[in-house]
């Protein structure tokens, strides 16, 4: 039998795992010692930059929403200042784990929706089974797939009561691990594990979480104001358990796209805080007020797998290959990031240092000669001598037309091919990605928590975020053999393996790892941020003095 040793080395590893991902925090993103005096009027001005296509937390997929449910909703754990997981940070008080790492019992703390009714273990078993419901469509499923039978009962193949999630009381939530998982407890501060209000959900329907009556709120923040594509206004939750440690009473959120407009807001003072286009780095790189530091984004072209053209891989290969990615990180990036030859970042672990730099590269880049030569192969494969008209869906921020031009050009000039760019808005474009409407699609992924695997499971067999229709059997296996053990060495292995196998297969192909840059007032402080998972965290931030 096994003594507490056990559970204490599962914690210490979870724990790890999670500090990891903050050793990248640039200098003003470390909170400050001690708090200096507070200007008379606590209001942050932003700019958000999309409309969030959902903020109902078990059907959000994107970082613009995440951020807007991070701040007004709050899970089992919630990251402190310094990045790290710690008993009574979030709703639950105190866990206990046992020591097989399949058992965990959480125990919550007093806290109240906004709408004044306490938040319960009832909150979250409910929303867990509901992200996991097939009938809710939740494409992000799958992250809750480590609960026992969670996966059964998302294909249909088990009930909701044989997943292993359930509320013992009011006050204490039961979870049974299919397999052991030491980031499982960093995961349940994520999203798609935030608790929902049955009772609000089902006054509320399909309307919950489009506007700010049709919410009710459990993290620091509440929605005042929602005009659609133009603003979001938060405000301080008085019901909020931790409302002291908040001191801000209001966050402006606009959705400004246009650059310039960015840039003379930040300018003429409208902006607190901004992250700086690629064009204007040279111009703001020697100001004081400029920042940068590396974040776990990687961005990436993704091919249709089921689409004529693209279901071959040589072509696959031959529009990757074709793309000049050092010169696409010079001119559209201004050298904020990096030349992408692999699809996991740099930064995220792996067995003996990072998972980078144990997989290295996978080919190279900007191999013209090679792209020609399979692009003849792929279409004499296909029995075509002309490719058909190529449908390339970008978003239509200026940076992202100005990206997909340049992508465009790669392809004109390198492959002697012509593809149509369709400009559109991130709503738009995610519903065209779901629904197979594209041939090409720009597009980024943001690393929910600080493993490769939450790069890498994104491409099994019908996963839920798996917009490129990719499968490969050996793949999918080799992720499961990942999942499947606590060896941390046999993990990364399998997911190295698979790695390779992506870009041999090449159903999405990488692009850059970006480094963010943002320019931020002096006065700003405790703005936390963060490289892996939540970009932004404003539970702390605070004006300082009266310097406006």
């Amino acid at each position: 039998m096994r003594g507490k040793k056990g559970v204490i080395s599962l914690l210490v590893a979870v724990l790890f795992i999670v500090s990891l991902s903050f050793s990248g925090c640039s200098k003003s993103s470390t909170p400050t010692s001690s708090q200096k005096s507070l200007a008379d009027e606590q209001v942050l001005n932003i700019n958000l930059g999309e409309e969030p296509p959902s903020l109902d937390p078990q059907l959000a997929t994107d970082l613009v929403s995440f951020e807007v449910l991070n701040a007004t909703l709050e899970g089992l754990v919630r990251l402190n200042k310094y990045g790290k997981i710690e008993k009574g940070s979030g709703l639950a008080l105190d866990w206990e784990v046992s020591p097989d790492g399949l058992r965990y019992v959480f125990h919550l703390r007093d806290a109240k929706w906004s709408d004044g009714t306490p938040i319960t273990a009832h909150d979250f078993e409910y929303a867990w089974k509901r992200a996991l419901d097939p009938k809710t469509g939740s494409n992000y499923a799958y992250m809750l797939y480590y609960l026992k039978n969670g996966e059964a009962f998302n294909k249909g193949e088990a009930k909701a009561e044989d997943v292993g999630v359930r509320a013992l009381n009011d006050k204490t939530l039961e979870v049974i691990l299919e397999r052991p998982a030491p980031q499982f407890l960093g995961l349940t501060g994520w999203g798609t594990y935030l608790p929902a209000q049955k009772a609000a959900i089902e006054k509320f329907g399909d309307k919950y979480g489009t506007s700010p009556d049709t919410m009710v709120y459990s993290g620091p923040y509440m929605i005042k104001e929602w005009n659609h594509e133009q603003n979001i206004v938060l405000v301080k939750n008085p019901y909020y358990w931790d409302k002291d440690s908040v001191k801000l009473q209001q966050i402006n959120m606009d959705m400004v796209k246009e650059e310039n407009t960015i840039i003379q807001n930040w300018e003429t003072g409208r902006y607190d805080s901004i992250s700086v286009p690629a064009q204007y780095i040279a111009k703001y790189k020697n100001d004081p007020n400029f920042h940068q530091m590396p974040i776990g984004v990687t961005y990436y072209v993704m091919f249709n797998n089921k689409s004529k053209i693209f279901s071959n891989v040589n072509i696959r290969k031959a529009f990757s290959y074709a793309i000049d990615r050092q010169s696409f990180v010079d001119y559209v990036f201004a050298g904020g990031g990096i030349p992408a030859l692999a699809f996991v970042p740099p930064g995220i672990p792996g067995d003996k240092e990072e998972f980078r730099k144990e997989g290295g590269d996978y080919f190279k880049d900007n191999d013209v000669a090679k792209a020609k030569e399979l692009l003849a192969q792929g279409m004499r494969e296909l029995g075509i001598d002309k490719l058909p008209k190529i449908k390339f869906v970008a978003g239509d921020s200026d940076a992202a037309r100005k990206h997909s031009q340049v992508l465009q050009e790669f392809w004109s000039k390198n492959l002697g091919v012509t593809v149509d760019i369709y400009n559109v808005a991130f709503k738009v474009r995610l519903d065209m990605m779901n629904k197979g409407d594209y041939d090409i699609v720009y597009t980024n992924w943001v690393a929910d928590y600080n493993d490769p695997m939450t790069f890498l499971d994104l491409w099994v067999t019908d996963g839920g975020n798996n917009r490129a229709f990719y499968s490969n059997p050996q793949y999918d296996q080799l992720i499961k053999k990942a999942n499947s053990t606590i060896d941390n060495s046999v993990r990364m292995q399998a997911m190295h393996e698979a790695e390779k196998i992506l870009m041999e297969d090449m159903p999405i192909a990488p692009l850059l790892f970006r480094i963010t840059s943002y320019l931020e007032r002096p006065y700003v402080k405790d703005w936390i941020r963060f490289p892996v998972g939540i970009d932004d965290e404003w539970k702390w931030t605070y004006i300082e003095g009266k310097n406006k």
